[in-house]
């Protein structure tokens, strides 16, 4: 029991400092942002971090939304078993029976995310990850304009987890390229 209550101790202890540590580096900060973005400058594709994907964000309505344009595996391969090899990757892990046959290209995948001002973040949103069914809240700020954080959550978002997505430029690929360059400009 006391070797649970240490390593619970140091847990809280560990929580605390990156805490205090986060509040007192944005306050040594001034907490100033150098980087103000315009609310659509959200709005374009980025490449997730594993490389493996290319969602386009794009404005709907009043609010912004994510979609996957393109993924590197399109097709299931012979490790996902023969019953899957050279079909089209598909929603499979969806909780409704009746999705799960919908293709992942193309899906849209974020949905309700508004521009806050005041934060600078696009906030109210939710993210759908295909890889367990389930949607999380979530927010997305600019951390430049080519270096996107996207921020997933439930409940409370100081207990979410967060990916950095980079802007790249879509275009035809040559022989063995891909499909899009990375952006770099000062936009």
């Amino acid at each position: 029991m006391r070797a649970a209550g240490r390593r619970c101790g140091a847990w809280l202890g560990a929580l605390a400092f990156l805490l205090f540590w986060g509040v007192a580096g944005h306050a040594v900060a001034g907490g100033a942002d150098p980087y103000v973005p315009a609310p659509s400058a959200v709005a374009g594709d980025w490449l997730v971090e594993s490389h493996d994907a290319v969602i386009r964000i794009e404005q709907v309505g009043d609010e912004y939304q994510g979609y996957i344009l393109w993924q590197l595996h399109d097709t299931y391969g012979p490790e996902d078993g023969p019953e899957l090899n050279g079909k089209t990757v598909t929603d499979r892990n969806n909780p409704d029976p009746a999705l799960r046959s919908r293709p992942l290209t193309g899906l849209r995948l974020l949905t309700g995310l508004k521009f806050d001002p005041d934060s600078k973040k696009w906030k109210g949103g939710h993210v759908y990850n295909s890889d367990d069914g389930r949607t999380y809240n979530c927010w997305v700020r600019l951390r430049a304009p080519d270096r996107l954080q996207l921020h997933g959550y439930i409940g409370i978002s100081l207990f979410g987890g967060s990916t950095v997505w980079s802007r790249v430029t879509m275009r035809t690929p040559a022989p063995g390229r891909l499909p899009f360059v990375p952006d770099t400009s000062d936009k």
